[in-house]
């Protein structure tokens, strides 16, 4: 043998060797731990199953508990014959609390154990109980019944629900339904037997005695009151106004509203103030002005009298019989600086504050709701935002509003002008109104005019031109 073919059988040897050593390590090593390792993640995900279907097993069973404890009472030596006896009791009491009294027929079928799943032993997994309930009434009374029939924690259902509109034309005047009704209950065979129709709530009977817990019962099953307690899941939760659903009568059609007569408001009357007039402003030597405005539509006065030290009274009068008698809001013990006219009942109610009397006109400021005009800038033609009330207002109290100014509120009555801040000069050739109003003031000038100091007064009279003096209403 060559040398060369020595090498090649020791290469040759070598890869078999190394072969051979791969096919036993998987064979006897790798293999069975990759087997292990497989039987491994499929036991676990068994485990897994099972503990998953263990969970549902243990919530199906909550669930089945709360179910057989809502099961109608089943007592091993009657039989279904008292939850029968007791049931149709609770049935005929719900109907006549909501009002499906009228023609009450309630009929109940004989026990059904026959068509129903058995458990060992051929025993029925639970007992069919029927009952049929016919009546009239309104869709209102029924909505009712509903309610509180699902209100009730018992395992009872709805199976069919005939409606029908009567042919008696008697029933179609009171808008009456041929209602007929059947109802299913159940009786679990495994239930435990109870005294009362209800289920018994363990929390609240361990706050009552056993005994005055099954009077309730039986009282609330006798009176349509039932249980105080829903199921969970059945009604609304928010509750609901189920009877709007009788709002809709599919068969009578909603039922008619009468419309609620509204009470007589009467019109606001007329403003007055586009026919009260500045007449006249007299001046005398002892230092008194007194202005004069007549109401030319009622023909009443206001005499504004300011004294020298500036301390001001309005009063209102009014002629009858040759004597003055004041008018509402004034008197002759009290003395007031505000004129107003109108009446709050008439909607026509306006009061000003008198700020100023002067030799030629009346400084008023307006303290009623009615919006003074914008102001506006002269140079950029934008609206001035109105300053805020004061701060020396907030130290000085009410007093200081007397002495401040306020914006957007002070007005300017000259000699035969009325307090109309609407009226407005008419444009070029257009005639105008018997009387301009007032003119408006902004705080600068109301401010210069109130406080200026007044002329030596001398025994002057400046009275209106006889321009128009007539009522404006003809």
């Amino acid at each position: 043998m060559s040398k060369r073919e020595r090498n090649l059988a020791v290469v040759l040897i070598a890869v078999l060797g190394t072969g051979a050593v791969l096919f036993i390590g998987y064979s006897f090593i790798l293999s069975p731990l990759m087997e292990k390792e497989k039987l491994i993640t499929t036991k676990q995900r068994e485990i897994t199953d099972l503990e998953d279907e263990i969970s549902h097993i243990m919530a199906e069973k909550k669930k089945y508990e709360a179910i057989r404890y809502q099961s109608l009472p089943n007592d091993p030596v009657q039989g279904p014959g008292v939850a029968r006896e007791e049931y149709s009791k609770l049935l005929e009491s719900l109907c006549r609390k909501a009002g499906l009294d009228n023609g009450l027929n309630i009929q109940v079928s004989e026990p059904d154990s026959k068509s129903v799943p058995m458990i060992a032993n051929k025993k029925p997994a639970y007992t069919r109980l029927s009952w049929e309930v016919k009546a009239k009434g309104d869709e209102y009374f029924l909505v009712d019944f509903l309610r509180l029939f699902y209100a009730q924690p018992l395992l009872h259902q709805i199976k069919t629900m005939n409606l029908q509109r009567p042919s008696d034309q008697r029933s179609q005047m009171r808008r009456e339904l041929d209602i007929i009704i059947k109802v299913e209950a159940l009786v679990l065979d495994n239930d435990k037997g109870r005294a009362t129709l209800l289920p018994v709530v363990r929390e609240m009977a361990l706050l009552v005695s056993s005994a005055a817990y099954t009077g309730y019962n039986l009282h609330a099953t006798h009176n349509g009151k039932g249980s105080p307690l829903a199921p969970a899941g059945v009604l609304a939760d928010p509750p609901r106004d189920y009877l709007a659903i009788a709002g809709k009568n599919a068969f009578f059609g909603p039922a008619k509203v009468k419309p609620v007569e509204k009470e007589f408001e009467p019109p606001p009357q007329e403003d007055l103030s586009p026919y009260i007039v500045l007449t006249a402003i007299t001046s005398y030597e002892d230092g008194n002005f007194v202005a004069t405005l007549r109401d030319f539509s009622t023909n009443n006065n206001y005499t504004v009298t300011q004294s020298p030290k500036g301390a001001i009274e309005v009063k209102g009068e009014y002629e009858l019989n040759g004597k003055k008698r004041f008018l509402a809001g004034y008197s002759e013990k009290t003395s007031s600086r505000n004129l107003l006219y109108g009446s709050p009942d008439g909607g026509n109610l306006r009061v000003w504050r008198v700020r100023r009397v002067t030799a030629s006109e009346l400084i008023l400021e307006k303290l009623d709701k009615e919006e003074a005009p914008a102001l506006v800038d002269e140079e950029t033609e934008k609206p001035v935002e109105k300053p805020k009330v004061p701060k020396q207002a907030y130290f000085g109290g009410g007093a200081w509003m007397f002495v401040a100014v306020q914006e957007g509120k002070n007005y300017s009555v000259g000699l035969d002008q009325c307090l109309d801040i609407n009226v407005k000069k008419g444009e070029e050739g257009s005639k105008p109104p018997p009387h301009l109003g007032p003119t408006f003031l902004t705080s600068r000038e109301a401010t210069r005019a109130i406080y200026a100091p007044l002329p030596t007064p001398v025994s002057t009279s400046a009275v209106s031109t006889p321009a128009v003096k007539e009522d404006r209403r003809r």
